[in-house]
């Protein structure tokens, strides 16, 4: 049987939020889960949610940056099932600067469709104080390096890729290139000290909501899974 590991974060209010940053004016409003209905009451057991496309764990395209890119309802599912490959870089502090040489050290030989996987260590702060602000950042230097890699998917266990506190050359834009050669980022994931394995098969299958550029849904990596059968012809 195959050794499924659930690398998503739940959804539950007080979640953690991107309004730190700079944002340019826009407000994400917080995770909200309100019961509306209940077995007592009315028989029947239902709740509203509130969220936005960026709370918990969400796969996201390149329509996040580009008008006319696709949105999450148009990938298929074949394109969110790939074999994936874990880069580790142990566990960062807070405000680590990930350098080319660090990614160099760890390459974890991606061939072509691969979904790669970076695990700082992150992951195990997930809603605590400062898991957005002070988490663990890409140098904009790396972006050659990332363009060089043929990942299909990039997960991160990181809620940002691009340096928040840095200067030049260190901060700048690594999402958009990825993006314009047609990345599917998943990410902020947790749970990655728990795979053992350093290869497998990824499966992020967002909620189909149609015209988002990304939006939560459940992430798993399986250890064991022959993911060429799985997808069938």
């Amino acid at each position: 049987m195959p050794s499924i590991i659930e690398i998503s974060g739940a959804l539950e209010p007080g979640l953690w939020d991107y309004n730190g940053l700079d944002l340019s004016g826009a407000q994400l409003p917080p995770v909200l889960v309100d019961r509306v209905a209940s077995i007592d009451e009315h028989g029947f057991d239902a709740h509203a949610i509130s969220l936005s496309t960026l709370s918990g764990t969400y796969t996201e395209t390149g329509a996040h940056l580009i008008p006319g890119a696709p949105t999450v309802d148009q990938l298929s599912l074949r394109d969110l099932v790939r074999p994936a490959k874990l880069l580790r870089l142990g566990t960062l502090a807070p405000r680590s600067l990930i350098q080319t040489g660090d990614l160099e050290r760890a390459d974890p030989r991606l061939q072509p469709g691969d979904a790669l996987i970076i695990d700082t260590g992150w992951g195990a702060r997930w809603n605590s104080p400062g898991y957005v602000r002070d988490a663990p950042a890409f140098s904009a230097t790396t972006v050659d390096w990332f363009l060089s890699q043929p990942f299909s998917i990039l997960a991160l266990d990181t809620p940002v890729m691009e340096c928040q506190w840095c200067g030049p050359p260190d901060r700048g834009e690594l999402l958009r290139p990825l993006y314009e050669r047609g990345m599917i980022l998943v990410a902020p994931v947790v749970n990655l000290d728990r795979i053992e394995a350093l290869s497998g098969t990824l499966i992020a299958w967002p909620l189909p909501v149609k015209g988002v550029a990304s939006v939560a849904g459940r992430v798993g990596f399986v250890a064991d899974l022959d993911w060429s059968g799985a997808l069938g012809s």
